[in-house]
């Protein structure tokens, strides 16, 4: 089903006709063999390519009878009849990897049945050296996660570890274990181990306002206030734990439930301390509860994006003493407080919040892992592919940095799960409080922050705006012009510690990015200094006041991209309350998302030299496709479709609109939420979908192929991204033509989502075949008869 709103819709009839009647679609044979993508490298086996692998990672075959792992590679763009064909020998069909090929588990003789399927072009072993992440620790040592082949026996793959491999805990198909790495190439050697990857601590991503910024106040003045929603927010805990104590601008009306996930003892954690929902260290969950949804102090501060919007909260934090394994081998603090709650699948967790009626989830958390592709990734894509009305945010992390000193933030730093192809991953923008950055006076002690030394809100005249701290103070960056650019300010400008992207295998992220330096919102009612609090007996001390020092015992400053993520969450939360009051529609995951990208504004000063020069034009690495724009998003000026059937290999939706004018610019969004990846694929694009956009003078644009902000004409079809845009700056006034074109489809149908944008007028003349559905009606695609 696809929900249209004033769109005309010329459906690819010939393509659905042959899939409703089973029939599969003649793709042309390749005339060059396709490569396989693995992280362990790129070979061409097609050409007598492969990879060369150390001796004890490898493995020649298996015994007659008893099944193993291979890779099955198909001639080219994989029709649903050729996995079937393959099915029916007995093989099992399990990840998808690129290009054109699938890790499927049979035995021998399966396997030579497979490999004379006259649509196979290659059938090989996978290999023990493909299991093991290249982002592996490279000390003599450490602690690692090891994912166990779905179906198979984790119980067996634990007691079949090689010494010198000690197993610190089990849960479902993962395992926790610790010991020598050069014992890795044994657990590879496992049949049924899928993965290893470095074992790390997902930690919140604070950093040491959306009103105006976002233009959520003319959205909230629209009347898309988030009433019609429910947010999940994960994170270290809420207020006093209840829902008469979360927060003054969140009444426990809007409360749906609080959880609490403390997690127990094991794998690195020795002992936890089970403290309940509470947020007592940092106030982190309050403040980005507040951020998603708060209702705003007596003077608006403090209000969030989505004010009208409920809770569902998920506390994860808990004081935590670390095993000695795990500080020896890992590099773990001896104890402190740890997201101790978060499970090593993470897909009970989001259908908790989903069984509670959340379809935002916002997490601003994250693991340091520069790009990569993690198990945590994969699960949320999945949860998203098979929930696909449910936005989950992630916040990209803070790990910027100028490592050669040149001025400009380095690539590649985006945290995991925010390397997700289907989440909404959010970076950092700066602030701008119009210079009000208000402390309160009452409070006699010295600020805290190590770059207000030795002021107390006092001495700095009761506003911090003139002790903001600069890049270079704030964080090390050593050139200009980010040393001495000032920590906000600029609405323009990119938070330098802010994660760049683009992930490992080459994809666009962060998405959007949203305010994340000096935002002001709640502050735990708990251990708070100055207010007649006494101190965390966990750790001796007073709950962290954030940045600077706060205004009142209400209100607190935060930067990091855990502050801009609530922020963009709110705004999601806003875009489906949209398309719910307007249409009555409950938008996907993907139409959100490309609503969010289609309204986004490309920002003027990415390298913080003080001029909006825009040196780097959107798509970019340190922006996405632009800071989030919710009074764009619900002005009622886009059309979109929610396809809900989807395209498959060789399939084609075309739909057309009328462009009335030249002055505004014509703005074309794809987005799908792609079928999940695995960690092993060295290109992490399943179903490859392509936006051809051709003007009235029949002038083609190919999504993603941008130069200067816009796009271009020629380059080659995206297929790396699940996202794709076509902006043209001046359209000519005429019918345009869009097609969303299904090039290779292997886990499909695959739904997807197009938001339009520009100056349309009266739909152009109907053609045949097509369907011209009302505004907020539901239509199969290809239903003549609609």
């Amino acid at each position: 089903m696809a929900h249209f709103r004033r769109v005309l819709a010329i459906v690819g009839f010939l393509s659905i006709l042959l899939l409703i009647l089973g029939i599969g679609i003649s793709v042309a044979a390749p005339t060059q063999p396709n490569p396989i993508r693995l992280k362990a490298g790129t070979f061409i086996p097609g050409s007598g390519d492969s990879l060369n692998l150390p001796p004890d990672l490898t493995t020649s075959g298996y015994d007659p009878g008893h099944k193993g792992y291979y890779i099955v590679q198909f001639e080219g763009p994989v029709q649903e009849t050729w996995k079937a064909q393959a099915a029916a020998t007995g093989a099992e069909i399990l990840d998808y990897i690129p290009d054109h090929a699938f890790k499927v588990r049979m035995d021998p003789d399966q396997a030579a049945q497979v490999g004379s399927l006259h649509n196979v072009a290659w059938v090989g072993i996978f290999q023990p050296a493909y299991k093991l992440s290249p982002r592996l620790s490279a000390s003599d040592s450490g602690v690692f996660l090891v994912r166990v082949e779905r179906g198979a026996s984790a119980a067996a793959v634990a007691g079949a570890m090689p010494d010198g491999i000690e197993v610190l805990s089990q849960s479902g198909d993962r395992l926790v274990v610790a010991g020598a790495t050069e014992q890795l190439a044994g657990v590879a050697q496992i049949l049924d181990v899928a993965w290893v990857e470095n074992y790390l601590p997902r930690v919140p991503h604070n950093e040491y306002g959306g009103g105006a910024i976002l233009g959520s106040n003319v959205a909230n003045a629209n009347g898309y206030d988030g009433s019609t929603q429910i947010v999940g927010v994960s994170d270290t805990g809420l207020g006093d734990g209840t829902p008469a104590g979360a927060h003054a601008d969140i009444p426990a009306s809007r409360v749906v439930s609080i959880f609490n996930w403390p997690g127990s003892p094991g794998g690195c954690f020795q002992t936890v301390t089970n403290d309940g929902p509470q947020d007592v260290e940092s106030g982190h969950g309050t403040h980005t509860s507040v951020s998603v949804l708060g209702d705003g102090g007596p003077g608006g501060e403090g209000t969030g994006t989505a004010p009208a919007a409920s809770l569902v909260f998920q506390a994860t934090e808990n004081w935590a003493t670390i095993t000695a394994i795990c500080q020896i081998l890992g590099g773990w603090p001896a104890n402190g407080y740890f997201l101790t709650g978060l499970p090593n699948d993470l897909h009970p967790h989001f259908q908790q919040a989903y069984d509670q009626g959340a379809r935002v989830h916002s997490n601003s958390w994250g693991a340091s892992l520069a790009g990569d592709y993690t198990v945590d990734s994969a699960d949320t894509d999945d949860f998203i592919w098979n929930n696909p009305d449910m936005s989950i945010a992630f916040s990209a992390g803070n790990e910027g940095a100028d490592g050669n000193n040149d001025g400009v933030v380095d690539d590649d730093s985006i945290g995991s799960p925010a390397t997700a192809k289907n989440v909404i991953t959010v970076g950092a923008s700066e602030g701008d409080r119009q210079g009000n950055y208000q402390c309160d006076t009452g409070l006699s002690y010295p600020s805290g922050d190590a770059y207000q030394s030795g002021q107390t809100c006092g001495s700095m005249g009761g506003n911090q705006s003139g002790f903001l701290g600069t890049a270079g103070a704030r964080w090390g960056f050593n050139a200009e012009p980010l040393f001495s650019d000032v920590t906000a300010g600029n609405a323009e400008q990119i938070a330098p510690f802010s994660s760049r992207g683009p992930t490992d295998d080459g994809r666009i992220k962060p998405d959007v990015v949203a305010p994340g330096t000096w935002v002001l919102s709640g502050y735990s009612s708990l251990h708070q200094e100055g207010y007649g609090d006494p101190v965390n007996p966990q750790n001796g001390n007073f709950q962290f006041d954030g940045w600077g020092m706060p205004v009142n015992s209400d209100y607190k400053y935060f930067g990091g991209t855990s502050m801009s993520t609530p922020l963009a969450s709110g705004g999601a939360a806003v875009v489906r309350d949209y398309y719910e009051k307007a249409d009555a529609h409950s938008a996907s995951a993907a139409l959100t998302k490309a609503t969010l990208i289609n309204s986004a504004v490309d920002l003027l000063d990415e390298n913080n030299d003080g001029a909006d020069d825009n040196d780097f034009p959107i798509p970019n690495m340190h922006e996405g496709w632009g800071r989030v724009n919710l009074a764009n998003a619900t002005d009622g000026s886009h059309q979109y479709v929610d396809e809900t059937v989807g395209v498959s290999t060789g399939g084609n939706n075309t739909f057309q609109f009328n462009v009335a004018s030249s002055a505004s610019p014509f703005k074309v969004t794809l987005v799908w939420s792609d079928f999940p990846s695995t960690e092993t694929a060295g290109v992490n694009l399943v179903n490859d979908l392509d936006l051809v956009v051709t003007a009235p003078d029949l002038t083609q644009y190919n999504g993603n192929n941008f130069s200067g902000g816009w796009s271009q004409t020629g380059g080659s079809a995206d297929r790396l991204n699940n996202v794709e845009n076509v902006y043209v700056q001046s359209p000519a006034a005429g019918v345009w033509t869009v097609e969303v074109v299904g090039f290779n489809v292997p886990n499909g149908p695959q739904p997807f989502a197009l938001v339009v944008d520009g100056q349309f007028g009266p739909p152009p003349p109907t053609a045949t075949p097509t369907a011209t559905p009302e505004p907020g009606s539901a239509i199969h695609v290809g239903d003549l008869d609609s």
